[in-house]
């Protein structure tokens, strides 16, 4: 039988070498797309990182065009809100809106942020690194807005005070040429006044031979006539003789009539003349008035102020009837010289100018002081005054101290000389009543009653006052009640004093005795 051919195994080799190969290659395969795929994650995980890296950055860059348009006043809508709520302590935003203000500050020549002006600061960071939530005050663009407006108004401004400067210019130029034009006249004048004074002397050299001729041809005549004067002289000078004994005679008579008359006198300043008048009311409580240097005017010097027309229409024209209360709470009806107004000088401007406040106005919207309005005063007179004395009580304003003493400084502040005045306390003058005492002022008179615990002492001091007027009238000097005196003259005193304030102002003269209460003051006061 026939030997049958030996098996190989080469497909067994074969399929092992293919499969290792397979296995091989299949490994190697795996290997690598395992390895593929890890560097791919690893790259996507990296570009996620610089995606969020980005985001954060291009949201960061969000916030600080949000910043700045808020800062710069252009923001939008929303964009504030959205700045504060992804804003927080110390951030970009913060930082960036510093570096922003520091650099504004450089550029304009400022060492740093703290010295910008007001009106740049206008949105501020504060220590702990926080913005202001509320936004700026102003936007860089309002501000540059209101700057702009202020300086063209500035410019505008320029512009007319040059318009306003040139006008003056021109002015000045031709008050120049006025002046000069006035020059030139004046020399035209110059030149032709020694020929025309030339001419006028010589008249008069004439005018003057004419009466030395008449002088000449006149003397005989009048040679004849001195003798004859000198004859009439002889004899009036034995008719003077005789008159002068007359004379004396009549003297005596006049000054015992002229006691008669200042004792019965009803009106003492009946025949007042005005001192002055306002010729100005430059402004509310101020006059100006024509007296001054040359008058002897000082401050302190006060007028009673009446109308322009009361030398025609009279003293009768000012008196008004008044309702004043008395004692027990009634109404009496009085009748007061009621000027317009008084005034006081406060500053004596030149020779005849002085400027006064007004003190006191009776109607202030009906009958107020005006110009041309009569000044006067019951004992000045331009560059002299009377001279006068006081006697009683002078409570000017009504708080029961007597103010004897004030109005004394306030009288001689005036130049008005007080000569004497009467002492309360010694029951004596305090001075000497002269020729040239005009005047003794009697203020209130103690009022005395039946049930004054001081009924004796108050009535030898009213007989000690009774006989210091009786000295003054002996020598001729009037009296006059304080109502009527100071009133015209502009001196501002109380007119009517409670019989309490009376009493007390009295007190200090007399023995401290309790006085009660009784009827008002007697009339006169």
């Amino acid at each position: 039988m026939a030997k049958k051919p030996a098996e190989t195994s080469m497909p067994l080799v074969f399929a092992l070498v293919f499969f290792v190969l397979t296995t091989i290659a299949f490994g190697v395969m795996w290997y690598m797309g395992f390895s593929d795929i890890e560097s791919l994650k690893a790259e996507v995980d990296k570009q996620k990182k610089a995606t969020s890296a980005a985001t954060g950055e291009a949201k960061d860059a969000q916030n600080l065009v949000k910043l700045y348009k808020v800062w710069v006043g252009v923001d939008e809508e929303g964009d504030k809100a959205s700045l504060v709520a992804e804003h927080k302590a110390g951030d970009k935003m913060s930082a960036e809106l510093k570096k922003a203000q520091q650099t504004l500050a450089k550029k304009i020549g400022l060492a740093d942020a703290s010295a910008l002006p007001a009106s740049l600061q206008t949105w501020t960071v504060d220590a702990g690194g926080v913005i202001d939530k509320d936004g700026p005050s102003k936007g860089i663009a309002e501000v540059i807005t209101t700057a702009v407006a202020e300086r063209d108004a500035a410019v505008l401004k320029e512009e007319k005070t040059s318009e306003l400067y040139n006008a003056e210019v021109k002015k000045t130029q031709a008050a120049a040429k006025a002046a000069a034009d006035a020059a030139a006249a004046l020399r035209a004048a110059a030149d032709s006044l020694p020929k025309d004074f030339a001419t006028r002397i010589q008249a008069e050299v004439s005018k003057f031979d004419e009466r030395v001729k008449k002088f000449v041809a006149t003397e005989a005549g009048s040679r004849k006539e001195l003798d004859t004067i000198n004859e009439e002289l002889e004899r009036t000078k034995r008719d003077k003789e005789r008159l002068n004994g007359q004379i004396n005679t009549l003297q005596d008579d006049l000054k015992n009539a002229m006691a008669q008359v200042v004792k019965g006198q009803n009106n003492t300043f009946q025949y007042d003349q005005p001192q002055g008048k306002i010729l100005r009311r430059p402004e509310a409580g101020i006059v100006e008035i024509n007296l001054g240097t040359l008058d002897n005017v000082r401050p302190g010097l006060t007028f009673t102020v009446l109308p322009y027309d009361y030398p025609e229409r009279g003293r009768q024209s000012r008196v008004k009837q008044m309702r004043v209360p008395d004692e027990r709470g009634t109404y009496k009806t009085v009748e007061r010289f009621v000027p317009k107004a008084s005034i006081e000088v406060i500053e004596v401007l030149g020779p005849n100018l002085s400027r006064a406040r007004v003190t006191d106005e009776f109607d202030p919207i009906r009958d107020a002081a005006a110009v041309g309005d009569l000044l006067y005063n019951s004992v000045w007179r331009k560059g002299s005054t009377d001279h006068v004395a006081l006697i009683g009580i002078f409570d000017v304003n009504g708080d029961g101290v007597d103010d004897i003493e004030t109005v004394v400084r306030d009288l001689n502040r005036m130049n008005i000389p007080v000569d004497a005045y009467f002492d309360m306390k010694t029951r004596k003058w305090v001075g000497q009543l002269t020729e040239q005492t005009r005047h003794i002022i009697e203020g209130w008179y103690p009022a005395n009653a039946a049930n004054d615990p001081n009924q004796e002492d108050k009535t030898k001091l009213l007989a000690a006052m009774a006989d210091a007027i009786k000295a003054g009238r002996d020598k001729g000097v009037n009296t006059v009640k304080f109502q009527d005196f100071f009133p015209r003259m502009g001196y501002r005193v109380k007119l009517d004093l409670p019989r309490d304030k009376l009493n007390q102002a009295t007190a200090p003269y007399l023995n401290r005795v309790a006085t009660p209460p009784a009827e008002p003051p007697p009339p006169g006061n």
